[in-house]
């Protein structure tokens, strides 16, 4: 198993209530809720329920609150196309005055606060909802399952794998997708519920309640359709 495989198998293994599904609000007004499996500036892929579909930008209000828009057409620079009727001495002076200021500028914006640019706090309170709803033992439990599975065929692959991943790194890559869809306020109503006894019951009981779930929808089909399961 390759080592970029690797993170993607622990998702899937992952309890379906850590997972971070997009929203998707469209232009006639309806949302979608789904894993976003392909995107790009034309189009996004959305799993919903086990089902694949497409969506148009056209069709694209927002994802998780954000504009989805088309790319746009980069307008030619002033060097390229000058206005009609500006005098060239003033407009390339005018050039040189502009690009000075952006390169002055230019380590301000590419620098980026640390943490992500997440609020210590925020990021303190994001951290303890992660441990305390479990998602950090389930990455470090599927994390050590899948490398057991390596290191029965592959070894050395295992061992370069527990060398260079590193569950600390992905959970930071996590902080700021919290950030963005929860609140401060959200986190500590999250944590001091998933804290109590009938939150940590929950977060245990929620893998059987699937596993029954599925077994049961399929006990369901087998019933309304005995003719398909008769063929099998």
């Amino acid at each position: 198993m390759r080592p970029y495989l690797l993170i993607a198998v622990m998702a899937v293994f992952l309890p379906a209530s850590l997972g971070l599904a997009s929203t998707i609000d469209l232009s006639d007004g309806s949302t979608i809720t789904g894993d976003i499996v392909k995107q790009s500036n034309k189009s996004v892929e959305v799993n919903v329920d086990g089902v694949t579909m497409t969506y148009y930008a056209d069709e694209i209000k927002d994802i998780d609150g954000q504009p989805f828009a088309p790319p746009q057409t980069q307008p030619a620079s002033p060097a390229e196309q000058p206005a009609v009727g500006t005098n060239p001495a003033v407009s390339s002076q005018s050039d040189q005055t502009v690009s000075q200021a952006q390169v002055t500028a230019q380590p301000e914006e590419t620098s980026a606060p640390a943490g992500g640019g997440v609020d210590p706090e925020k990021r303190a309170l994001i951290l303890k909802f992660i441990d305390v709803f479990g998602t950090r033992r389930a990455l470090n439990n599927n994390f050590e399952r899948m490398l057991a599975q390596i290191q029965k065929e592959k070894p050395e692959e295992a061992q370069k794998i527990r060398d260079r991943v590193k569950i600390d790194e992905i959970i930071d890559r996590l902080v700021p997708v919290y950030a963005r869809n929860f609140t401060s306020d959200d986190l500590k109503a999250f944590i001091a519920f998933y804290s109590s006894p009938e939150g940590q019951k929950l977060i245990h009981t929620i893998p059987e309640l699937m596993k029954e779930s599925v077994q049961q929808s399929i006990e369901y089909m087998r019933e309304k359709f005995p003719e398909a399961a008769a063929k099998q």
